[in-house]
């Protein structure tokens, strides 16, 4: 098995460079092939880590991943992880074959469709959960299959450090796990509630409906049950919290302990995404001013409010995937005072998922009210199932627009004379980076 394996990086390796000289997207390829030469490749991966974390869940891991990481980078500690987003099993081999060698530790942003199976081959010492919302239906089914298949695999394995999203019942399901657990969570009401699509508003032990003394995003925010289940309690939780000068400024507390951050990418699910970075740094032991170092540091792109500008209007590009992420990222798209026009992108492609009936749990009647958005272009594939979504909204007629060719929407929003917000599915974001980066070298 181990010629096998040598054999897999070997011919994995060659792929990769070829792909990379031909300017080929190779974050997947080269594993998927190494993994058909080599079925235990991850068995035999694994002793190449002292350490090895995951991060799962519906929202946040790209930026949780890249988060953790870019902290780890500022201890001296050899590092690898799949920094892109690519997260099955071949996105996690293709980033080992980059560069085979040695680490302290490995980061891997796991798809929690795959996990189990990924699980029981790295056998991770800590995992970071994040939160679980419906996220392509057509190939995980509901999330209680999902949350219920990762709690399996974790009760037989209870070696593993969990750091888990106290606010998030899914995720606090966890709790009674007999593995060693970190909670980190918001000790406050940030927003208003109002009418939004809530994922898990049932107790997951007695079925009966959990009472939230507030919300904060989705159904995160703080909860019980008559029964007794109710938030855990927090390690790590955000004491404060306002977005000011386009950044957050936040406390957190632990034991014994209390900073004060910034974090520089908006929406609430930003900042769990941070807290979440900043509880596992905390329990790998990391000094609090290189944590602190991190965060307020960090930069990351890959669709992500990544900003570019052209003849001087910024074009944002943003990923949406899901109601809750698409409601946040909306959210603060309308906190934004200036002009803008909005471009959303939908594909139905196998990677963004077939079923698009989640646009009708988007909150889009929230646009309706912001007179800054001069106009909404709908595109891509599903376009027109965009455009009716944005009637049913009651959005003004008058101010939509329908171009299914995504090459052209994208060169009519970079020479629009104005701030556009470009939002595609997984689909469109990679190819959207690439007209854009395109465009605006070539200035056409």
């Amino acid at each position: 098995m181990k010629l096998r394996f040598y054999l897999s990086i070997l011919i994995g390796r060659l792929i990769y460079f070829i792909m990379n000289l031909f300017s080929l997207n190779a974050t997947t390829f080269p594993g998927k092939v190494a993994y058909y030469i080599c079925p235990s490749f991850l068995i035999n991966m694994r002793r190449y880590f002292k350490k090895v974390i995951f991060i799962t869940g519906t929202n946040g891991k790209t930026t949780t991943t890249n988060l953790i990481y870019q902290i780890l980078k500022r201890t001296n500690s050899k590092v690898l992880a799949n920094l892109e987003g690519a997260n099955l099993r071949s996105g996690i081999i293709t980033a080992f074959l980059k560069n085979p060698s040695s680490y302290d530790f490995g980061v891997f942003e796991v798809d929690e469709g795959i996990f189990p199976y990924v699980f029981r081959e790295l056998k991770p010492d800590f995992i970071v959960i994040t939160n679980f919302f419906r996220d392509q239906l057509d190939r995980y089914g509901e999330i209680d299959k999902t949350v219920n298949a990762i709690g399996n695999v974790l009760k037989d394995y209870d070696k593993t450090v969990l750091i888990l999203n106290a606010d998030d019942p899914f995720v606090a399901r966890f709790s009674r796990l007999s593995n060693k657990k970190y909670f980190y969570g918001i000790n406050i009401k940030l927003k208003e509630e109002k009418e939004e699509i809530r994922e898990s508003i049932y107790c997951p032990f007695c079925g009966q409906k959990l009472q939230y003394e507030y919300f904060n995003y989705a159904q995160m925010g703080k909860y019980s049950c008559s029964c007794g289940f109710r938030n855990p309690p927090y390690d790590f939780y955000i004491t404060s919290a306002k977005y000011e000068n386009n950044k957050w400024i936040f406390e957190v507390k632990g034991e014994n302990m209390s900073i004060d951050l910034s974090f520089n990418y908006p929406g609430i699910y930003n900042l769990y995404n941070a807290l979440a970075g900043f509880a596992l740094a905390k329990t790998l032991g990391i000094q609090t001013d290189i944590i602190k170092e991190g965060i307020e540091n960090f930069s990351f792109k890959l669709g992500r409010w990544e900003a570019y500008s052209y003849k001087g209007y910024n074009k944002i590009l943003i990923l949406v995937k899901n109601p809750a992420g698409y409601n946040q990222v909306l959210d603060s798209i309308i906190q934004d005072s200036e002009e803008k026009i909005l471009l959303l992108i939908l594909n139905d492609n196998i990677a963004d998922g077939r079923d698009i009936s989640w646009i009708w749990d988007v909150d889009f009647e929230m646009l309706c009210n912001d007179h800054h958005i001069k106009k909404i272009i709908c595109s891509g594939k599903r376009g027109e199932e965009l455009l009716l979504r944005l009637k049913y909204a009651e959005f003004p007629l008058e101010k939509l627009e329908l171009i299914n060719d995504i090459s052209k929407s994208l060169k009519l929003s970079i020479h629009t004379p104005q701030k556009v917000y470009i939002l595609p599915t997984y689909t469109a974001l990679f190819y959207s980076r690439k007209f854009l980066k395109r465009s605006i070298k070539d200035g056409n």
